[in-house]
């Protein structure tokens, strides 16, 4: 992701992001795992910028974790497009500091947002920590919310009669040395046949991280249909079954 101007403007964070060729997909058009990445990238330079970063955090043992979120998009940027990510803190619930984010052409034009819920752990507990002190200094805009709603907890989807398998590989960590979040997603993008993907687009994507995935690890994913275009898929950990991630994938038509 390119370094445009960053900067926080009345508690609202703010990044421009030129779209490359690696960020798109066949129809030129950017990926969900790349718009994962860029809402990612601008949480966790946000919260650098208010003092609660990982470098801070980490300070006292202590580290973020990405617990849920709930992506809406509204039409897909294309290559060599400059567009601008906003987030914001919208407050907590129980132990989840929510945070909100919107992607906007150079005209201001909405063409995606969502929102998110993140946990504080304890890096030799692995336990997760009370949020409040940690948000107790910083703005919060609860009344300012992308899509209407927090991201929703979601059930886990049957198991498959015939789950894709994936190993973790090195491309797949991140600087935790787990699975990155957004892997997750291009897991779930990659089972579906390359003829699907051509007729349809992502309208939507929730999901929820329940426990990690280390290097070495495999991992099935289920996928069940719900109703029409819209799909739910678990990814469990194969050494004991436990679930990793759950997510709710809508499609809608691309042409």
């Amino acid at each position: 992701m390119a370094g445009g101007h960053k900067y926080e403007s009345d508690g609202v964070w703010e990044e421009e992001v030129d779209i490359h060729s690696y960020d798109v997909d066949i129809s030129s058009r950017i990926t969900i795992e790349s718009l994962l990445k860029y809402f990612q990238e601008a949480a966790w330079n946000h919260a650098e910028q208010l003092g609660v970063g990982y470098s801070h955090l980490s300070r006292s043992g202590q580290v973020w974790m990405l617990s849920r979120m709930m992506v809406v998009v509204d039409s897909y940027p294309a290559w060599g497009q400059a567009v601008v990510v906003r987030t914001w803190p919208c407050g907590s619930r129980s132990l989840l500091a929510l945070r909100d984010f919107e992607l906007l052409d150079r005209e201001g034009h909405r063409r995606a947002a969502a929102t998110s819920g993140w946990l504080v752990f304890d890096q030799h507990s692995r336990r997760p920590l009370r949020i409040e002190p940690i948000l107790a200094s910083m703005r919060m805009f609860p009344d300012r919310r992308s899509v209407g709603c927090d991201a929703p907890k979601l059930v886990a989807a049957e198991t498959s009669s015939t789950p894709a398998v994936f190993k973790v590989k090195y491309s797949d960590l991140d600087l935790n040395n787990h699975v990155n979040n957004a892997t997750y997603a291009r897991w779930m993008l990659d089972s579906y046949p390359i003829e699907f993907h051509r007729d349809h687009r992502v309208r939507s994507l929730a999901i929820n991280f329940l426990a990690e995935l280390d290097a070495d690890d495999s991992a099935e994913l289920s996928t069940i249909e719900t109703k029409e275009r819209c799909m739910a898929h678990t990814v469990r950990r194969m050494l004991d079954g436990t679930q990793a991630c759950r997510a709710e994938i809508i499609w809608q038509a691309s042409h």
